[in-house]
């Protein structure tokens, strides 16, 4: 299927919790299509423990939207 893109948008999602008695905490990165069209639903990009985890899976997920937002086909 190939698709034209107009505007392209979307959410992140980041929640995070503390697990009770392991004084760490987890989290849960989710990306939504927020452009109309197909519901895509939410997908998780991520599951992390550590800051740099999750700061690593956002810079990805940024980079992937930026360079699928600059395709004017896209072609997934």
């Amino acid at each position: 299927m190939v698709t034209l893109n107009d505007d392209r948008s979307a959410a992140l999602l980041i929640r995070v919790w503390v697990e009770e008695g392991t004084g760490g905490f987890r989290s849960r990165v989710s990306s939504i299509d927020t452009s109309g069209g197909e519901d895509t639903g939410e997908i998780t990009v991520a599951v992390a423990s550590s800051t740099d985890d999750v700061l690593d899976a956002v810079r990805r997920w940024l980079e992937d939207f930026t360079r699928r937002a600059s395709d004017p086909i896209d072609t997934d």
